[in-house]
């Protein structure tokens, strides 16, 4: 792939492009813009060149939004994203283990360990120093620090879940990789992602908030999502189209910024509006052939 610091997709390991875009944070007013490389073999899309990790980390305000989930529609897209997982999960393999991958502060963990008391779940999420933190019991297991401190104190996993976390990763297959060898054999690969390349990414362009600049690495496309799973050595990979209309919402909100970086508040009478607006769309997406976010699975072996 001619482009700097960028030697070929993460997707799908080709080193064809047809494109550059520059994309502002219309979120956060982070003061960088991304410049995403297009890939004209599976159409995902990546930034060039890759932010370090510690300018990455410096991406993320205190504000965030994952570090401040609650209220009831959270709640609610707990239980869909629990009832996922759960038909996911063949009966006849026993509880084992669940690891959330960027679990933030385990309010998902928490959330299932409320539902089923058998559940066996773990957690991780990226800081500067390794801690393990027990929660409701000894029940939810959370994982502070690097991968090779979570891969340290991970047992063998039924199921590893992502939810809108792929995306953020600056090397995915590396991690995927890591990650399926502590699956075990028939265990589950699960997460959700936006899709490049989707009806709502053409329609909106660089204030589609699939872009999520400057956060997201890796847009993935379907079929790219499909290569890196594979590429991981995880089978029989899976995509299908997703309901989430807080991305759409996003999108709407952000189509009166400029071309400079903005922020937009996931709160009050007028994110509701959006909101609402997003629900009432959704159909359109639905139809459209080309959904804006994918959800995914995939297995080991057995």
């Amino acid at each position: 792939m001619n482009a700097e610091n960028l030697s070929a997709c993460p997707a799908c390991g080709s080193n064809a492009t047809d494109g550059r875009t520059r994309v502002p944070d219309h979120e956060y007013g982070v003061e960088f813009v991304a410049t995403y490389v297009r890939c004209s073999a599976c159409g995902s899309e990546t930034q060039a060149p890759m932010p370090e990790d510690e300018q990455l980390a410096s991406f993320y305000p205190a504000t965030y939004h994952s570090k401040q989930a609650d209220g009831a529609l959270v709640r609610m897209r707990n239980d869909v994203r629990w009832k996922r997982l759960a038909s996911l999960l063949d009966p006849a393999g026993g509880k084992g283990v669940i690891l959330d991958y960027g679990c933030g502060d385990g309010q998902f963990l928490r959330h299932v360990a409320e539902r089923d008391a058998s559940a066996r779940l773990f957690g991780y999420e990226i800081g500067a120093t390794r801690e393990i933190i027990e929660q409701v019991d000894g029940r939810v297991t959370i994982v502070r620090g690097s991968v090779d401190d979570l891969l340290g104190a991970l047992p063998p996993c039924r199921m590893i879940t992502m939810n809108h976390v792929i995306e953020h990763l600056p090397d995915p297959v590396k991690t995927l990789s890591q990650l399926a060898r502590h699956l075990e054999p028939g265990g589950v690969f699960e997460g959700q992602t936006p899709a490049a390349g989707s009806l709502e990414h053409r329609v909106f362009g660089t204030r589609w908030s699939g872009y999520h600049a400057p956060r997201h690495t890796v847009v993935f496309s379907p079929g790219g999502l499909e290569s890196a799973l594979e590429r991981a050595g995880l089978t029989r990979p899976n995509v299908i189209g997703a309901f989430n209309p807080a991305g759409l919402a996003l999108s709407l909100a952000s189509v009166r910024h400029d071309d400079a970086p903005s922020v937009l508040r996931r709160e009050g009478l007028p994110w509701l509006v959006w909101l609402g607006l997003a629900s009432g769309l959704s159909l359109v997406d639905k139809l459209s052939g080309a959904p804006a976010v994918i959800d995914f699975d995939a297995k080991k072996a057995a």
